[in-house]
């Protein structure tokens, strides 16, 4: 079989994974605005949906594993390689991606937004501490 990195179908999959892994939680949110709506059908209905949708999300994962993870470009597949790469996407985007958007949406004149990019940098930074020292710490 031919090399999977770097391939059209690698960029295929990998743009799959993200796409449904965004529908997925489209979905958990619409069907949370449909709980408040008092529409309990409905807010079912996406749950379901988003259900199969992490089957997908897994399935193309799946594909991925032997190319890296997709998000960090490290190992994946066994426990600790998944750590690892855990680590890494967490750090990335406690220290460089969420500061960058927030840089971006401040100089844009969006501080709400900018305060919201910087929350979201310091959960990350506690994920990778949580992950980091957990009960099974990576070195």
């Amino acid at each position: 079989m031919p090399d999977l990195e770097g391939s059209q179908t690698h960029a295929n999959l990998a743009a799959a994974f993200g796409r449904e892994s965004q529908a997925r939680s489209r979905y958990l949110w619409f069907a949370q605005a449909a709980d408040v709506d008092g529409r309990p059908d409905l807010a079912d209905m996406f749950r379901t949906i988003a259900d199969a949708r992490t089957g997908q999300v897994n399935g193309l994962l799946e594909h991925l594993a032997d190319s890296g993870d997709p998000l960090t470009g490290e190992p994946i597949g066994d426990t600790d390689d998944n750590l690892r790469a855990a680590v890494v996407g967490e750090t990335h985007g406690a220290s460089e991606r969420y500061p960058a958007f927030a840089a971006t949406a401040r100089a844009e004149g969006f501080e709400s937004v900018a305060e919201w990019f910087e929350a979201l940098g310091r959960a990350e930074r506690r994920y990778a501490e949580q992950l980091r020292s957990g009960p099974d710490p990576v070195g």
